[in-house]
């Protein structure tokens, strides 16, 4: 097989992190012994740890314990989000978009949003729909805007779903759904986002469409109870208010006990199946359309980097990182296959490959994945095999057997890449090297059906 191919569908892995002495690190920064916070975090940062370079950058960003260094301070967020922290992408998005210079870098914050965004970050989410609602960067776009809010309130982010009501309420960038609109700020409210809340009771006390005393009562109390400043005091005020068209004292103390039981809800229960099926995720042109995924699997890049939908959380990530025991991530991803999540597997891989940065150790998740018949763990499960990473050495025969067999499936956003693929593998490959990939092919997908018809549940490939 010629050398050529190897190069053309060669991705570059970034070193994963070490987490000696993060703990003690992170234990000064929280007690502002940021002197101590410093040296460890600089020694493991020289490491290579990405958490420690995103706590050096937030040091010299706010100047904590050191001489604010707006530079500085960029300079460890880059580093840290070249080792996939989240929050030092995000990080580096608020600093360009929050520049003087917005014509010059506003596009280069959009595109670190969007980096945050596809590791699954509600909160990018939410403000990529803050940029196209705004139009100061990228041109207005209220339908871009819902569609990100949207993508951000079912990852659970509380600011994403209020904004999501309120399209609905003005039928902005969406067509006008009261419903739909009182549902989700229902569900930002009861995270406990206090504007959420405001917004609830004030329309459930005066707007004839969505208008319930009681439970405007209930939430101005809420508020009240929550809240000692202002909000709490102008909520207290209404509440009070209300009380004389509660006619009953019965129903008060309905409202009262209520207010007393109530507890915000987790950002994961905000979001249920239900709706996840009733909401269904739109596609944004440069976002998750078709050609963006071919431009990003092109680049090398993963898909699957979002582990919420497998019931992974960023906190159960880093505790496994910090210790080097994956076994409760390896033990959850199972139960997802075992639910009929089969992309599961595929994103383990993902994840392997790039936090962990261990080739050979994707190659084995991927293969799971393809055995399976998960189209997305056949094409990388490819991709390794024609690079030569994470196995001894490159294959053509399986390179073009793994892409044959993902191409039997009708994946929408794999289609090109698969498609390109191959032209690449056809072109280099022996005619020999053609002919036993296609046997092979036949051979183990049959395998994958058999396995994937004894799956109790089968279930969608999603890039989110």
């Amino acid at each position: 097989m010629k050398k050529t191919l190897y190069a053309l569908l060669c991705s570059s892995l970034l070193s994963a992190p070490a987490f000696a002495g993060f703990d003690e690190a992170i234990q000064a920064f929280n007690d502002q012994n940021y002197s101590a916070a410093l040296v460890e975090f600089s020694y493991l940062s020289d490491e290579g740890n990405a958490d420690a370079s995103y706590y050096l950058g937030k040091m010299y960003d706010e100047g904590l314990g050191v001489t604010q260094d707006k530079e500085k301070a960029l300079a460890y967020f880059k580093k840290s989000d070249a080792g996939y922290n989240t929050a030092a992408t995000l990080a580096l998005a608020n600093a360009f978009l929050a520049d003087d210079k917005v014509a010059e870098y506003g596009e280069l914050g959009v595109q670190y949003l969007k980096k945050a965004a596809y590791a699954g970050s509600g909160e990018a989410f939410y403000l990529l729909g803050n940029v196209y609602a705004a139009g100061q960067i990228v041109p207005k776009d209220y339908t871009y805007a819902f569609g990100y809010y949207l993508l951000g309130a079912l990852k659970g982010d509380k600011k994403a779903q209020h904004q999501v009501s309120m399209c609905y309420f003005k039928g902005r960038g969406t067509t006008q759904d009261y419903e739909s609109g009182l549902k989700w700020l229902s569900k930002s409210a009861n995270q406990g986002y206090v504007i959420a809340q405001q917004d609830l009771a004030d329309f459930r006390a005066t707007d004839p469409r969505l208008q319930n005393i009681p439970d405007a009562y209930a939430w101005y109390s809420i508020i009240a109870a929550y809240n000692t400043d202002e909000i709490g005091q102008r909520a207290a005020e209404k509440r009070d208010q209300l009380a004389n068209s509660l006619k009953k004292t019965s129903q008060i103390l309905d409202q009262q006990r209520k207010t007393r039981n109530w507890r915000p809800i987790s950002a994961e229960q905000s979001v249920t199946k239900e709706d996840l099926v009733s909401f269904p995720k739109p596609i944004i042109p440069g976002f998750n359309d078709d050609e963006t995924i071919q431009k990003t699997l092109e680049s090398g890049e993963t898909l699957l980097t979002d582990g919420s939908k497998y019931n992974i959380s960023e906190d159960m990530i880093a505790d496994a990182l910090k210790s080097n025991d994956f076994t409760e991530m390896e033990n959850t991803i199972e139960d997802a296959v075992q639910k009929g999540q089969r992309d599961a597997y595929a994103f383990y891989g993902d994840f392997v490959r790039t936090r962990r940065n261990d080739p050979a150790l994707a190659v084995v998740w991927y293969q799971k994945g393809a055995d399976l018949n998960n189209e997305y763990a056949q094409y990388q499960l490819a991709k390794m095999y024609c690079e030569g990473t994470g196995v001894e050495t490159p294959d053509a025969v399986k390179c073009y057997a793994y892409l044959l067999a993902a191409q039997k499936h009708d994946a929408s956003g794999l289609t090109t890449a698969i498609k390109n693929a191959l032209i690449a593998v056809e072109a280099a490959a022996t005619p020999e090297e053609l002919e036993k990939g296609r046997l092979l092919s036949d051979t183990f997908s049959e395998s994958a059906q058999k396995k994937e018809a004894e799956a109790s549940k089968t279930s969608s490939f999603n890039f989110f």
